[in-house]
C-alpha cells in the first residue's frame, strides 16, 4: 500500500505570517513568500545598489511601502535599520534574529581578515 502524507496542518501553520513591531502603534506582517525570499537574496548580491538602496528595497519587499515610509520618517540610526533588515531576513529564513546577527558578525570578521591579508 502506498504511503499518504497529510501536510495540511503544516501548510496551514506555515502560512501564518510573522510580524515585526516597530513601536506601540505600528506592527507589520513580514512577507515570507518564496518570491520575496528570492528578491531579498538578489538584492543582497546586486553590486549596482549602494547599501542604503539595498536597505530600503529589502524593507519594502519584506514589510511594504507604507512601513518603509513610516520607518524613514522616524529618522533612525543606521544600526536600527540593520536590525529591521535582519528581522526580515530571519523571518524569511525561519531562523532566530540572534542567528542572523551572528552570521552578520562572522561575515564582517571574515571581510576584515580578507582585507587585512591583501596588504
Amino acid at each position: 500500500m502506498a504511503r499518504a502524507y497529510d501536510i495540511a496542518e503544516k501548510l496551514k501553520e506555515g502560512s501564518k505570517k510573522p510580524t515585526v513591531k516597530i513601536d506601540d502603534k505600528h506592527t507589520y506582517e513580514i512577507n515570507t513568500s518564496k518570491n520575496t525570499g528570492m528578491l531579498v537574496m538578489a538584492l543582497a548580491k546586486d553590486s549596482k545598489l549602494d547599501d542604503f538602496e539595498r536597505i530600503d528595497k529589502t524593507i519594502e519587499a519584506g514589510i511594504g511601502k507604507d512601513a518603509l515610509e513610516y520607518i524613514n520618517s522616524l529618522n533612525l540610526s543606521l544600526e536600527s535599520y540593520s536590525v529591521i533588515v535582519n528581522v526580515i531576513v530571519a523571518a524569511i529564513r525561519n531562523v532566530s534574529l540572534e542567528e542572523i546577527e551572528s552570521i552578520e558578525i562572522e561575515n564582517k570578521n571574515n571581510n576584515f581578515r580578507k582585507k587585512k591579508r591583501r596588504k
